[in-house]
């Protein structure tokens, strides 16, 4: 269908949108100003990964002003919330909930941000070339493995731990849910609580609900049988 059409070349353009600013971009702007100062030595590097830092930190707070965005980052907020209620030990209910901050180690943005600040140390590696454009994005394309390997490591320590040194280096990824959360409603609570039994059938079986739902059917089946038969 034209809808199915539409989808795929928007996926494939938002592909090369993000390959150009998060891949040449970057490199590009630090290799003009690396050329206009007469040489950045190992600094290059960082200003590179300080240039993707500055454009993933300006997209995400120019959709925040977004009205369906900032709805979707309510609902991030409540899953949040959710979470932090489960790993307490609570019941799971909106009012339970709420009481907990919608800042969460192990959230999507900070692994973003995370990937971000490992990719500046990996990339500084001595075999990874500024000389030609094509080849150090190839190269960089080849370490993501590795870069994505390590951030989630990191995520997933972070949130087992709570030290100095993991509140300093969470402390980045935690200020960005700032901007990608908002504090949610008691509904919208209610729905992430929903989401997150749904997503876990081993600790919350749906086998009660369903056969409260299939006996409630089979009762208004025989009403309406009976109904028929009375007729």
């Amino acid at each position: 269908s034209i809808l199915n059409f539409v989808m795929a070349v928007s996926g494939v353009l938002g592909v090369l949108l993000a390959f150009a600013l998060f891949f040449f971009l970057p490199a590009f702007l630090t290799k003009l100003l690396d050329g206009a100062v007469g040489g950045l030595g190992w600094f290059k590097n960082l200003i590179e990964g300080l240039i993707k830092i500055g454009i993933f930190l300006a997209y995400i707070w120019l959709v925040a002003f977004m009205p369906d965005i900032k709805r979707t980052f309510e609902y991030h907020g409540a899953e949040h919330k959710s979470i932090f209620c489960y790993e307490a030990g609570e019941e799971l209910t909106p009012e339970n909930a709420a009481k907990y901050k919608r800042f969460h180690p192990r959230c999507g943005t900070s692994f973003l941000f995370v990937i971000l600040a490992i990719s500046i140390l990996i990339n500084s590696l001595p075999f990874v070339p500024w000389d030609n454009m094509l080849l150090r994005v190839l190269v960089k394309l080849a370490l993501l493995p590795i870069v994505v390997g390590l951030g989630f490591e990191f995520l997933m320590y972070a949130g087992k731990h709570d030290n100095l040194l993991i509140r300093i280096l969470s402390s980045p990824g935690l200020w960005i849910q700032r901007i990608t959360t908002r504090e949610p409603d008691l509904g919208q609570l209610e729905v992430a609580i929903t989401s997150l039994k749904a997503s876990m059938p081993d600790v919350f079986p749906p086998e009660v609900k369903e056969k409260e739902e299939a006996g409630d059917a089979g009762e208004q089946a025989e009403e309406e049988a009976a109904e028929e038969a009375a007729e």
